[in-house]
């Protein structure tokens, strides 16, 4: 399971959100799970009572009350939001996760049902607790035959004029400067580098299979960027 931290998080949305815009408006799905903090250099992860669902948290994800009242303004000095939630029953939302096993998925809302802390279950001792099941890949061919694409790229709520997306070993690759721009960001491309800059601190090369944010340690990414037909 990779790990990030702190603003590389931010920057992971970013590509999470591009690749998740591929297939237009992904259906919300829900669930209800007491959920607990992994055992990560980070501590920005947590998994399902179940053992069923990841999820990543941060600031940015909407956090709320069963009465609507936002969470997060109660979290207390220097805690994060999963510290805040940590042992608590939790309704999550999310459109889209990885093909690991157990699925990870950024939310897009997190409600908190319970504020009691998560029960454990009977014969488990804390030693158990925050290990993750064996991941299973799917096969390229499986990927493709599950999530097929309809060549529509969705940015809020709007389908941009950009080239269809189209896979590459299972991965979903999708063009960058269409998807950067209509997020807001600057995209710059150095031929003689055969680099991209996006913004005023991330970076990526064709070929290399990581992104740079700034000074920061690489980010690893499923596929490298590739350059097909003039565009990235």
């Amino acid at each position: 399971m990779k790990k990030t931290t702190g603003l590389t998080m931010v920057i992971a949305m970013l590509l999470s959100m591009m690749a998740s815009a591929v297939a237009g408006e992904l259906p919300a799905i829900e669930k209800t799970d007491w959920f607990s903090a992994m055992e990560t250099d980070s501590r920005q992860s947590m998994i399902s009572s179940d053992g069923e669902l990841v999820i990543h948290v941060n600031v940015d994800i909407p956090v709320y009350l069963e009465d609507g009242t936002p969470a997060l303004d109660h979290l207390a000095e220097s805690q994060t939001p999963v510290e805040f939630l940590d042992g608590k029953k939790l309704t999550v939302t999310y459109s889209i996760t990885t093909r690991s096993i157990p699925p990870q998925t950024t939310p897009t809302k997190i409600v908190i049902l319970d504020e009691n802390e998560m029960p454990l279950p009977k014969d488990v001792d804390d030693a158990t607790i925050g290990i993750v099941p064996p991941i299973y890949e799917f096969s390229p061919e499986e990927i493709e035959a599950l999530f097929p694409l309809n060549g529509e790229i969705v940015i809020n709520d709007e389908i941009i004029e950009a080239p269809a997306p189209y896979y590459r070993n299972g991965v979903v690759m999708v063009p960058l400067r269409e998807i950067a721009e209509a997020l807001g960001f600057s995209v710059v491309w150095n031929k003689e580098l055969q680099s991209v800059n996006l913004g005023v601190a991330i970076n990526l090369w064709i070929g290399k299979d990581y992104f740079v944010v700034g000074r920061m340690a690489p980010v690893e990414l499923d596929v490298a960027p590739e350059f097909i037909d003039g565009r990235i």
